[in-house]
């Protein structure tokens, strides 16, 4: 796999994170490796200053016993001189051995008590002019500096101190411990600090998706908080900007849709008046004059009577269309009687059992509403007759003080919603007759399963 295809699969994987993770892992992250990067390089600069340092110290008390035992090693004064070397051992901690050779590089006085490892006589000496040399000795207790001062300028011997760093690493240690720990204490300010940050940041955009998540549910009336005058608050004000517009577009649609469907209502029932009081009227008469005719001319009877039976099956073509047009039981005694004779209209002439139910407050709606959920309901049966092969149908009106909604459920061969379009089967007008209201309405059907109709409308 390739640099640039593990990148990739790194972005990849952080975009699976929120805003807010993302904002928090960073700072948390870039905290802790700039802290461990600062961790290592003062250990690093530590090590090294204190290391020279320990050289340093290494050559000064080398020199001091040099001084010291000059005189003692010239006079072969060695118990002198080994109570000098004993004495300089106790008195410094990072110590670990002094030998003091005489000219011929003999051993005169050393702290070894365990015998005195030859090996330290094949290091090297100082050179001649030389101050001090320094040498890194691997023993058993690790690594150790070995620094060599002659005496004298190296004509009665040469002193070797054995320097251990082990001090100054638990020192190191101690100073990593304590970064790291205010590398975590800085690490939580810094998560805090984010959490802080991120709450800032990201609540406008958590309030801002609600409100999109409001609108796209057809909630155009909440907006999102308009926040401070920075980016994200220009986007809110856009946002709410927007959704004014649409609010007042929404409206004005609303209003005309009102418009039409009142218009429309009206003419429904100018025409079904029409119907009733003029074309019902002449009908009337006609069938009243086919029957005097029958009468008065024996000859003619049997021709009279089929045109009076003609004319008498056209006056109740004509009820049956005034009532689809505008039932006057609607108006005169509201939604669930105008409903009950449309359904037993209904089931008598297309042979199709339906079961009527009212559920509920036997309450008046407003006529609006009355009309809107008859016109539904109305559509829906239609939809069975014409197109769901239907035996049985179950009509359901649950009205409540806040709520009123209608369930028409068939056993017919159904459709798939996804393939059958909502103009076909009247679905877009009966869900925009539901919308005027601030309603919903759902249908839910499968090839062979039947099909449900709901509608609900909330009451002001």
């Amino acid at each position: 796999m390739s640099v640039g295809e593990r990148v990739g699969r790194l972005l990849d994987w952080t975009q699976a994170f929120s805003v807010r993770v993302k904002i928090m892992g960073l700072a948390v992250g870039m905290v802790l490796l700039m802290g461990l990067g600062a961790s290592l390089l003062a250990q690093s600069a530590f090590l090294r200053s204190t290391s020279a340092e320990l050289e340093r110290r290494g050559v000064s008390i080398a020199s001091d016993v040099a001084a010291r035992g000059a005189d003692l090693l010239l006079t072969h004064n060695l118990l002198g001189l080994q109570e000098l070397v004993l004495a300089t051992l106790q008195n410094n901690e990072d110590v670990r051995y002094i030998v003091v050779l005489d000219a011929r590089h003999r051993v005169a006085a050393h702290t070894f008590t365990g015998g005195f490892p030859t090996d330290l006589l094949r290091l090297p000496f100082p050179a001649p002019g030389e101050r001090a040399r320094v040498e890194l000795v691997m023993t058993e207790e690790g690594l150790l500096h070995d620094v060599a001062v002659p005496i004298l300028g190296g004509s009665a011997g040469t002193v070797r101190v054995g320097m251990s760093p082990q001090r100054l690493r638990r020192e190191a240690m101690d100073l990593a411990h304590r970064l790291s720990t205010m590398i975590l204490l800085v690490a939580g300010v810094a998560l805090a600090g984010a959490y802080l940050l991120t709450q800032v940041l990201t609540r406008p955009i958590l309030q801002l998706a609600e409100v999109a998540k409001e609108a796209a549910a057809h909630n155009l009336s909440r907006r999102a908080p308009p926040g401070p005058p920075d980016e994200i608050g220009v986007l809110t004000r856009a946002f709410n900007e927007m959704l004014d517009r649409l609010q007042e577009s929404q409206r004005v649609k609303d209003e005309l849709l009102d418009r039409v469907i009142a218009a429309q209502e009206e003419e429904r029932r100018r025409i079904a008046r029409e119907l009733h009081d003029e074309t019902g009227q002449s009908l009337t008469s006609l069938i009243v004059g086919l029957k005097a005719l029958e009468e008065a001319h024996p000859e003619a009877r049997d021709t009279a009577a089929e045109l009076r039976r003609q004319a008498a099956a056209t006056l109740d073509e004509i009820h049956t269309l005034i009532l689809a047009l505008r039932p006057r039981a609607l108006d005169e005694l509201g939604l669930v009687p105008a409903l009950r004779r449309f359904v037993s209209d209904f089931s008598q002439k297309h042979g199709i059992r339906v079961d009527f139910q009212t559920l509920g407050d036997d309450l008046r709606l407003p006529a609006r509403v009355e009309t809107c959920l008859y016109r539904i309901v109305q559509e829906a049966l239609t939809n069975v007759a014409r197109h769901a092969r239907a035996r049985a149908v179950s009509v359901v009106i649950d009205v409540w003080p806040h709520q009123v909604s209608a369930v028409i459920e068939d056993d017919g061969v159904g459709f798939d919603p996804n393939q059958v379009g909502g103009g076909r089967l009247g679905l877009a007008g009966m869900r925009e007759r539901a919308a005027l209201f601030g309603g919903q309405l759902r249908v839910e059907s499968s090839p062979g399963g039947g099909t449900t109709v709901a509608v609900k409308i909330p009451l002001e």
